[in-house]
């Protein structure tokens, strides 16, 4: 609230509409860059998931050692694109479920702690908190499959000398060489993403929800 005697009602307004404006502008860019990046890295993934499982079909239908070069070539590429995208993207991966399970939990301690009156305050907190869930779901679920489409591809390849055994001592020389590394997407490099993770970030929001709801008990008690 703008309080100054020397500045009109005119500019006060003027003020506050564009306060107003900036406020809804930057939640715009920022629900836009949000949705954009995780679009991006979940559509990626998906990519790589049917790659990686029309792969594993060329596997088992491969009969001759000239039907072995081009799918172990497509599956360099496949690597090649989870580690670009993992280069690129898996700080932004981070970002993204850390705002995530940020907003989800001021969200459920407004609408648990915050006395505010009417039921918009409570259907927006409610649609927010589902974008919030939406977003997370899409990142972790769509990098976890693609994770395990990646090593059923790298388990199918890797069998292929198994599949000719005349040319068993080259195909496992050729994948010993390319094909040994192991490619997965991660957040910021510090944690592999799968499913599980789904669990473990129910288990801090309760955690910290259990924590606050404590801590304001006991000052509730020590007021009075």
């Amino acid at each position: 609230m703008i309080e100054a005697t020397f500045i009109s009602e005119e500019f006060k307004r003027f003020l506050l509409v564009t306060s107003d404006i900036a406020v809804v502008t930057n939640a715009i860019l920022l629900t836009l860059i949000t949705v954009s990046l995780s679009a991006f890295y979940g559509l990626t993934c998906f990519y790589i998931k049917i790659l990686c499982y029309h792969t594993k079909l060329l596997v088992r239908n491969v009969r001759e050692i000239s039907e072995c070069k081009p799918i172990i070539y497509k599956y360099l590429k496949i690597r090649n694109i989870m580690e670009s995208l993992e280069h690129f993207m898996c700080f932004s991966a981070f970002i993204l479920i850390v705002n995530g399970m940020t907003g989800i939990f001021w969200l459920s301690y407004s609408v648990i702690f915050l006395t505010i009156d009417g039921y918009r305050h409570y259907m927006s907190c409610m649609a927010a908190e589902v974008f919030h869930c939406f977003i997370i779901g899409m990142v972790i679920i769509s990098a976890s499959d693609a994770n395990t489409a990646a090593d059923v591809a790298k388990e199918a390849v890797m069998s292929l000398p198994g599949k000719i055994p005349q040319y068993y001592t080259e195909l496992k020389a050729i994948l010993r060489k390319d094909c040994k590394q192991n490619v997965n997407l991660t957040l910021w490099k510090m944690y592999k993403i799968d499913r599980s993770l789904i669990i473990c970030a129910l288990g801090v929001l309760m955690n910290y929800g259990i924590l606050i709801a404590t801590l304001g008990t006991v000052s509730t008690r020590s007021d009075k």
